[in-house]
C-alpha cells in the first residue's frame, strides 16, 4: 500500500529513543552503511558469511545506522552519547569495527578514534576485527597505515587505537569517536566518564557503547554505569527526559527479568539477528548447559540481579499459595535481622503435615532516610510479641547477633 512503511525484519528494538523524521532525511547512516558493504569484509567464518565474503548490513542493522548517525539541520551529528544493547552473537563486533573504519577514513582531520573496553583483549576485539578487514581490503590498505596497536590515517592525521581499562592513563586524549564494547563489563564508571569528558573539545564527538545487558551492580555494590545509562535511556525513550543528544536502542526479551528463558518466541524477540546472524538451533543447545543468568543475559539481554540464581525461573511462583495460617496454630518464627542500612524480617512457619510460610512483618530502610537510620528495636519486639498472642510459637529461629537484648 502506498505510505506504508516497509516492515523491517528484526526492527524495531524493546527500547528506541525517537529521532525526529526531518533529522533521519538528513542521516549520514546509508553512506555508513554503503561503506560498510562496499569496502569490509566478513572477518571470520560464522553463520552470518565466510571469511572473505563482503559484510552484509542486515535491514535492522542499516536501521540502526541511519537513526544513530542522524543530523540536526546544521549538519552536525544530533547523537553525542549512544546505548545500544544487544545479545551475543548478533554481529556486535563487525558492525561496530565497520564504523569506527568509516570514521577513520571520512572523519574529521586530526580525528582519534578509540575501542574501549573493560581489559585490552576485549578492546582489540573491535580494533583487531577492524585491523583485519583493512587487511582483507585493497582499497582500505593503500589509503590506511596498519601497525601492531594502531591504524593511521596519513591523509587526514587520524589514528585508531585499543584502550583498555587503566582510566588513570587516558588523561589528555582527544577523541573524536569511542567504540565502547561491553560497557556491562566496567567495574566503574572511570573509564567511561574519563572518556566522555575528554570529548569536550571536538565539534560533533560520539560515544558509542555497544553491550549486552549484565548483573546490575558493579564491584562497589552500586548500580553499574552501564545499567544506570540502561535505566536513563528508558527515560529518554519514554519521553519522561528530553536529551536529543543520547541515543538509545536495546534489545530484551518483552518481560524483562519475567520473561519465560526457555520460550523460543522470547528468544526471537530478543534477537534481531535470530536464525540468520545467530543460528537459531543453538538456543535449544546452550539452554541445556547454561546457568539460567548467564542465559539470560547473554542470549536475551535481559538485566538480572545476581550472576546465578538459587532457584530456576517460575520454581517460586508454581509453589506459592496465598492461604493464610489459621490462628491458634503450632508455628516457628524466623527472624533475620540488621541494625541498619538493611533489612530485618519476621515470618511464620507452620508445622503441620503441609508447611506453609507467610511473612509477619518487614522492615526496610526507606528511600529517603539518611545515615543514621536504624531498624526500629521495639517495634521488632512488639511484632513478636502480636505473633506470639496470634499463634502457639514452638521456636523462634534467629542469629541473635546484635540483638542480644531481644533474644
Amino acid at each position: 500500500m502506498p505510505g506504508v512503511a516497509k516492515k523491517i525484519e528484526g526492527w524495531p528494538p524493546r527500547w528506541l529513543t525517537t529521532v525526529p523524521e526531518v533529522d533521519l532525511k538528513r542521516s549520514r547512516g546509508e553512506h555508513i552503511s554503503d561503506f560498510a558493504e562496499a569496502l569490509c569484509k566478513i572477518t571470520k567464518d560464522s553463520v552470518a558469511g565466510h571469511a572473505g565474503e563482503p559484510l552484509k548490513f542486515r535491514g535492522w542493522q542499516r536501521e540502526l545506522t541511519r537513526q544513530l548517525f542522524a543530523e540536526k539541520a546544521d549538519g552536525t551529528l544530533r547523537h553525542k552519547v549512544a546505548l545500544i544493547g544487544l545479545p551475543r552473537k548478533n554481529g556486535k563486533s563487525a558492525w561496530l569495527s565497520a564504523v569506527a573504519l568509516e570514521s577513520l577514513v571520512f572523519g574529521s582531520v586530526g580525528g582519534e578514534i578509540y575501542s574501549c573496553a573493560a581489559e585490552k583483549e576485549q578492546a582489540k576485539i573491535v580494533f583487531g576485527t577492524a585491523k583485519r578487514m583493512v587487511e582483507m581490503q585493497p582499497e582500505l590498505s593503500e589509503v590506511l597505515d596498519v601497525f601492531k596497536d594502531a591504524i593511521y590515517n596519513p591523509k587526514t592525521g587520524s589514528v585508531y587505537r585499543a584502550l583498555s581499562a587503566e582510566a588513570f592513563s587516558k588523561e589528555g586524549l582527544n577523541p573524536t569517536f569511542v567504540a565502547f564494547d561491553e560497557l556491562h563489563a566496567q567495574p566503574n564508571r572511570e573509564l567511561f566518564d574519563v572518556m566522555s569528558l575528554a570529548m569536550g573539545a571536538r565539534v560533533e564527538p560520539l560515544m558509542v557503547a555497544i553491550t549486552t545487558a549484565g548483573v546490575k551492580t558493579d564491584n562497589s555494590g552500586k548500580d553499574s554505569i552501564c545499567y544506570s545509562l540502561y535505566e536513563y535511556g528508558k527515560r529518554v525513550a519514554s519521553g519522561e527526559v528530553d536529551d536529543p543528544t543520547f541515543f538509545f536502542s536495546w534489545w530484551e526479551a518483552t518481560n524483562g527479568e519475567d520473561s519465560d528463558y526457555r520460550s523460543p518466541d522470547i528468544w526471537k524477540s530478543s534477537n534481531p539477528g535470530f536464525d540468520d546472524i545467530v543460528a537459531a538451533g543453538d538456543f535449544a543447545s546452550a539452554i541445556l548447559r547454561t546457568p539460567e543468568a548467564e542465559f539470560k543475559t547473554k542470549r536475551l539481554n535481559i538485566w538480572t540481579s545476581v550472576s546465578e540464581t538459587w532457584l530456576p525461573h517460575g520454581s517460586w511462583e508454581a509453589i506459592s499459595d496465598p492461604r493464610e495460617i489459621p490462628d491458634g496454630s503450632n508455628v516457628v518464627l524466623g527472624f533475620d535481622g540488621s541494625f541498619n542500612g538493611d533489612c530485618t524480617a519476621i515470618v511464620a512457619v507452620s508445622v503441620e503435615d503441609v508447611h506453609h510460610i507467610i511473612p509477619v512483618k518487614v522492615w526496610e530502610k526507606p528511600d529517603e532516610a539518611d545515615a543514621n537510620w536504624q531498624v526500629p528495636v521495639l517495634e521488632v519486639e512488639d511484632a513478636i510479641r502480636e505473633a506470639a498472642k496470634k499463634w502457639q510459637v514452638l521456636e523462634i529461629s534467629c542469629d541473635p547477633y546484635r540483638w542480644a537484648r531481644t533474644f
